[in-house]
């Protein structure tokens, strides 16, 4: 239904006395305020695309014939892209100031020129240095832009180039196939520019509330991406303990900040949390990979481990603790599934117990590990699929099923037992989801489906 017809669906709810007149209002005045916002949010990408093509335009007429010209000529384009962006930046932040779609075009238009006119210059009077000077002093010139204008659509530009300090140096061999590659040694870079961002992510939430706006949201999307996709390049050790404190942290900003807000796309770090238990558990459920977790960092191996890994092993484990202490103290009284969460790290302390034990010893309890880590994400879905019930919650319900139906597929697989035993545990698990068939039916409207609004049809048999 478009918004007239909701509009006139509303009046008429409200002829009939169904919703009050001031219900009516600010029910229009929250579809009006969407209307706006998505009306903007179009004329933001609209410009922010405009400028991708103009700045990719400008660089194509600079660049036609560019050997030919003399070197002074070559010296003057060469700043002429950032004098134009730096025009336009100008009229967006002193003459336009209320504008969010100018403010936005012309901080990408001028972030883009920025480095144009950085490479042109450094190919027209051959200045030494190499790629990695150019990204530094491009990123460099751009964090300004975040808080001389507070753009934020620069953001997913910015943190996605410093992304080049993290991927390794590839060597290529024949057909262009990876040969060979060496660790990124200037990672360092990647953290000096992500908190050189944060503080604007921070300047643009609502702190006293636990609903965000869209700006919020978005910077929200792209930091909760970033560190997650980051964490086995960026951490450099102690990455069991780097995932689980980002893990109950995102919980943690979450559950503080955007807890309030409608959909699950609203919640950012609640949702890359809850998908990367998913991933994560479901990756480590089987033999192979429970092994290769603890053996990854074997803490008896930790005087072989370079300075680098020590110092993030160490750090790891007490922001662990630093961070499991908050967590205890401001979600313990929250849902089964974030008490879930919480108690990720003594669930890996245990499972850690038995690997150890198996290893010096030579008994053998991976089985016990294995099972452990199956139950618990088992019950996890079930977990989601029970909240999504009771809190009618059509995502919750999705996610706890996926989780389930998903584990199920892979352990039916790969399960190494025999038929008959591999049979009796999935006939239990079905009948166990039937039994929770059997509990809820009753608390279901037998009506569920019906599109008749009772109130309504007997007004109109009145009328008739």
């Amino acid at each position: 239904m478009n918004t007239p017809s909701l509009l006139s669906f509303l009046n008429k709810l409200e002829k009939q006395g169904i919703i009050s007149y001031k219900a009516n209002q600010k029910i229009q005045q929250f579809l009006d305020y969407n209307n706006n916002f998505y009306g903007k949010l179009f004329l933001v990408l609209s410009g922010i695309i405009g400028a991708l093509f103009i700045s990719a335009g400008i660089f194509a007429i600079i660049s036609h014939n560019w050997d030919d010209m003399p070197k002074h000529i070559k010296g003057a384009l060469s700043v002429f892209p950032t004098l134009i962006a730096a025009f336009f930046y100008y009229k967006a932040v002193f003459k336009h100031k209320h504008s969010v779609v100018w403010t936005e075009a012309s901080t990408m238009f001028l972030f883009l020129m920025i480095g144009a006119s950085i490479a042109l210059v450094s190919q027209t009077y051959q200045l030494n240095g190499d790629f990695d000077h150019f990204m530094i002093v491009w990123l460099l010139c751009g964090v300004p832009l975040f808080y001389i204008s507070r753009a934020s659509g620069i953001a997913l530009f910015y943190i996605g180039m410093s992304f080049y300090f993290l991927f390794p140096r590839l060597s290529f061999g024949f057909f262009g196939i990876p040969s060979d590659y060496d660790l990124n040694e200037k990672f360092y870079w990647f953290w000096i520019f992500l908190a050189a961002f944060i503080p604007h992510f921070v300047m643009q939430l609502d702190l006293k509330s636990k609903r965000q706006g869209p700006r919020a949201i978005y910077l929200g999307w792209i930091l909760a991406l970033t560190l997650y996709i980051s964490l086995p390049l960026a951490f450099k050790g102690g990455w069991m303990f780097w995932a689980l404190s980002i893990l109950i942290g995102f919980m943690l900003i979450g559950q503080r900040l955007y807890s309030d807000n409608l959909t699950i796309f609203g919640k950012p770090f609640q949702f890359v949390a809850y998908w990367a238990i998913f991933y994560s558990f479901l990756s480590i459920s089987n033999k192979y990979g429970l092994k290769g977790l603890f053996e990854l960092e074997n803490f008896s191996n930790f005087s072989e481990f370079d300075v680098q890994h020590q110092v993030f092993y160490f750090f790891g484990f007490i922001t662990l603790i630093g961070i499991t202490t908050l967590g205890f103290k401001y979600l313990r009284n929250m849902g089964i599934l974030i008490k879930s969460i919480l108690y990720l790290p003594f669930l890996i302390a245990f499972l850690m117990m038995l690997h150890y034990i198996n290893q010096w010893y030579a008994f053998d309890l991976g089985w016990l590990g294995r099972l452990i880590v199956n139950f618990y994400i088992l019950g996890f879905g079930i977990s989601a699929l029970i909240k999504g019930n009771k809190e009618r919650n059509p995502a919750a319900l999705f996610y706890g099923l996926y989780l389930i139906c998903i584990l199920l597929w892979v352990r039916y697989f790969d399960m190494e037992i025999s038929f008959w035993l591999k049979g009796i545990i999935f006939i239990g698990v079905g009948g166990f989801f039937f039994l929770i068939n059997y509990i809820f039916a009753e608390e279901v409207d037998t009506s569920f489906g019906s599109t008749n609004f009772p109130e309504i049809e007997h007004e109109n048999e009145e009328e008739e």
